[in-house]
């Protein structure tokens, strides 16, 4: 079947080609591909292959599992800073134990621990960017208080923390 409208909100694909389904991203993924792979294939976004299977219950990794329970809202200029991206990292951490994750992510990782010795991130969308650390703000440091507990986060209003966000953002038992 060929799709011959393009409807920019869901990203379906150009005049004559065939409709991104969920069958079809599963079978590519199967084969080995990547959500940006398909996304070129299909000429849509990586995000709209994601939201083809978050919508209609395509199998998720366990990196986009836990990221289910991210605790906050990130504006996309904010997405691409180390901070964020080390959360991420963490989050798979967690859910696979390490298993599968690149050297270099784990080094990564590592060293991200490491800041957090004694520290909690903390997200505010108003923070200031910090150069070498978060360029387009919105994280900081912050000196871990007794009211953080064991999370690698403070809570604050932009935080959204589940129960069991709660056993996912705090230092594993291992470390990488």
């Amino acid at each position: 079947m060929f799709d011959t409208n393009v409807d920019d909100s869901t990203g379906t694909t150009a005049k004559d080609e065939p409709k991104l389904t969920l069958a079809i991203v599963e079978e590519l993924k199967s084969k080995g591909y990547t959500q940006s792979d398909i996304a070129r294939m299909y000429g849509v976004t990586r995000q709209y292959v994601s939201w083809i299977k978050h919508t209609y219950g395509g199998q998720l990794t366990p990196r986009e599992l836990v990221l289910r329970e991210f605790p906050w809202s990130v504006p996309e200029l904010m997405t691409q800073q180390s901070p964020y991206r080390r959360m991420r990292d963490h989050g798979e951490y967690v859910a696979t134990k390490g298993e599968g994750m690149a050297p270099v992510k784990l080094s990564q990782l590592r060293t991200f621990y490491v800041k957090l010795r004694g520290n909690v991130l903390e997200f505010d969308p108003v923070i200031p960017p910090q150069p070498g650390f978060a360029n387009k703000g919105g994280f900081a440091l912050r000196t871990r208080v007794d009211g953080d507990g064991d999370l690698l986060i403070r809570v604050n209003e932009h935080t959204n923390l589940t129960e069991k966000g709660r056993t996912i953002w705090r230092l594993p038992d291992t470390l990488p």
